[in-house]
This record gives C-alpha cells, structure tokens and sequence, in this order.
C-alpha cells in the first residue's frame, strides 16, 4: 500500500489545457487497494498557480473527496508556499511513508527541501512524469517539454539529491494513448468523464492531427502504484543544468556528473490501456459518478 501526495498542476475541465493530471488522480483513486492519497499539492505548469489551485479545488468538491489541496508554487523560486511547508511537514512526520508523485513543475519540491535540507531523504520515493530523450515528435510536429523545464533549477536538486526517484519521460509516455472509440467502448457519450475531457481529443486533433493523446501523467502513477506492467530501465541521466532548461534528460557519459533514476517502459500497450481504463470506471463508480 503506497501513502501517496499528489503534486499536480491539474487542469482537467479547463478548456485549451491538458486532462491527464485529472486522470492520474482518478486511477489512484480507482486503485484503492493499492494505494492512499494523503493529499494534493497544487503547482503552475499547465497554467498559472491561480487557474490550477481554483480548479483542483472545485474538481475535488465536484468529486466530493475529502482530501486536503495544498495551493504550491506561482513560478521558479516561490518557496514560501502552503505547499512547500506541508510537504517537509508530512514526510518529516513520517521518514521514509510517504511516496511523492509529482507530475506539474519540481518548484514545490526543491521549496520543500529548501524548508527542511532532510526532505528528500525524509520522503519514500519520488515519481515524476517530465523530461524527454530525444526530440518529441507528434505527427510531424515538436511538441515542447513542459514539466522539468518549468523550474530547471528544482530539477536539478531533486536528481543531484540522491533520493529514489523514478521518471516516466515523455518517449516512454507514447503507447499510453487513447483515442475517443476507445474510451467510448466504456463510457456512455453522456458520462461525466466523457464530458469532463471531450474538449481535449478535438484540442490535440487540432495541435498534432492526433486521433487521440497520451496520458501522460497517468503513466506516472501507474509505474508508482503497479510497477508490473512496466520494465524498469535505469537511466543514467546527465546533471548538467544547461539541458534541463529544455527539459532534455542527456544519458551521462562515463565519468560525468551524473543522477541514476529508473525510466519505466509500458511492457505491453494493450494491457496497459485496459488497466487504466478499468480504474478509470472504478473511480467513477466509487464516486457516484455517472457512465
């Protein structure tokens, strides 16, 4: 059973803005045999800190969870937050409890570090969804890496800190893709959740010509909660500062300065869709909610 604090920049519900924070949530909360979310602590990356805190707020009384919402961190440097302080707080309370899945930008938690210098020891493990490889192509088209270079800086103290972490990158994001058909095989055109992330097929269709997208952050909280359904690759990912401005995880040559982080690869796409969806509907059902 993994203690999990959620550290999101969830913008599900918000038009123009990715969904798959909120789907990350929704299959924890799908899973609860395998996992307890503690609480969740709000960052800017899909928007600004003021879009996402007043819309994880309102998506968690819509759900009528009784979690607490930490609101985090406005932008790179903002280290006196709710957010910062909770979080060195809680995992302080409990050395080595608590797992962080992070899946917006790092600010809280190097804010966190910078509370207590015991943070990154002090938490379990960390679980992030950010970075690329290589370039990321989407029919064509570059997509720009979003969550390690919103705070280069904070990144880098997490990856030089030493601590467990594990890093879904956005390559190994790819096969965790999901089309409108295939959804609809589980959910009536009238659910919730279909309603609740509709606007973003037509957004990426739009973007990339792409009959679908990839949940991304999903994947995070997959390798977190079920490590199973991945191979576990180590990556041995270069601390040059320079890069993670881009968000690019360089492999580390032999003798440079250099963090070792596990890099989960979907062991089989198929399975793996299904499993997701499956806590998908389980959150739905748990939650009243219609499908």
């Amino acid at each position: 059973m993994k203690n999990i604090i959620l550290d999101f920049d969830n913008t599900m519900g918000v038009r123009g803005c990715d969904v798959d924070d909120g789907l990350a949530l929704l299959y924890l909360l799908g899973n609860p045999e395998r996992c307890r979310v503690l609480a969740a602590c709000t960052t800017y990356g899909n928007a600004g800190i003021d879009v996402v805190d007043a819309n994880t707020r309102a998506l968690f009384e819509k759900l009528g969870l009784n979690i607490p919402v930490y609101r985090g961190a406005a932008g790179p440097g903002d280290t006196d937050t709710e957010a910062a302080r909770f979080l060195a707080e809680a995992c302080a309370a409990a050395p080595g409890e608590i797992s962080v899945l992070a899946t917006g930008s790092t600010t809280n938690l190097a804010a966190a570090a910078a509370r207590d210098e015991a943070f990154f020891r002090n938490a379990a493990d960390f679980t992030l969804m950010g970075g690329i490889t290589e370039s990321l192509v989407i029919n064509g088209r570059i997509m720009d890496e979003l969550n390690f270079s919103c705070d280069a800086d904070a990144t880098f103290a997490l990856l030089a800190s030493g601590a467990p972490v594990t890093i879904a990158t956005a390559q190994n994001c790819l096969p965790a893709h999901v089309t409108r058909e295939r959804l609809s095989e589980a959910f009536t055109d009238d659910a919730w959740l279909m309603g609740a992330i509709d606007y973003w097929f037509a957004d990426m269709g739009e973007r990339y010509a792409w009959d679908g997208f990839a949940v991304w952050d999903q994947v995070a909280a997959a390798a977190l909660i079920k490590p199973e359904l991945f191979a576990n690759e180590p990556l041995l990912v270069a601390l040059n500062p320079r890069l993670l401005f881009a968000g690019y995880l360089e492999r580390a040559l032999p003798g440079t300065p250099q963090a070792v982080v596990s890099a989960p690869v979907i062991a089989n796409p198929s399975a793996y869709l299904a499993d997701a969806v499956a806590g998908w509907q389980r959150a739905c059902e748990m939650l009243g909610l219609e499908r």
